[in-house]
């Protein structure tokens, strides 16, 4: 209580705006819908354009990058995840799931983008 009697009338209106930015960036993320399109990019070029329903569950899909072989996985219910990287860090590997309109697994080092989208 003695916090609150030394915070000025603007500084309540600052942290009551925030909040409020916070859960409107929450409810917007949280209501994304799932992903219908999958794109992969290998240099910034294109390599794979395929529809989520037209992917087995389970099928691992192997890419080539500058590196080495990268490999996801589409699982149906959860999305798709990288499985196999030739990267040192493995952080695309450490992601996990993505399968909301949006969301990319990125391995920079192998320049292998996977990125789900809306069809149009």
């Amino acid at each position: 209580m003695v916090y609150l009697n030394m915070l000025k009338r603007y500084d309540i209106l600052i942290i009551i705006f925030f909040l409020l930015i916070a859960i409107f960036l929450f409810l917007f993320n949280y209501t994304k819908k799932e992903a219908t399109l999958l794109k992969v990019y290998v240099q910034n070029r294109e390599i794979m354009k395929k529809r989520i329903d037209d992917l087995e569950n389970g099928k691992k899909i192997e890419i080539e990058g500058i590196l080495g072989i990268s490999v996801f996985e589409y699982v149906r219910g959860k999305g798709v995840h990288m499985v196999l990287s030739p990267c040192p860090d493995k952080l695309c590997i450490r992601q996990g799931f993505i399968k909301k309109i949006g969301e990319s697994i990125v391995c920079l080092p192998n320049r292998v983008v996977i990125t789900l989208e809306a069809e149009k």
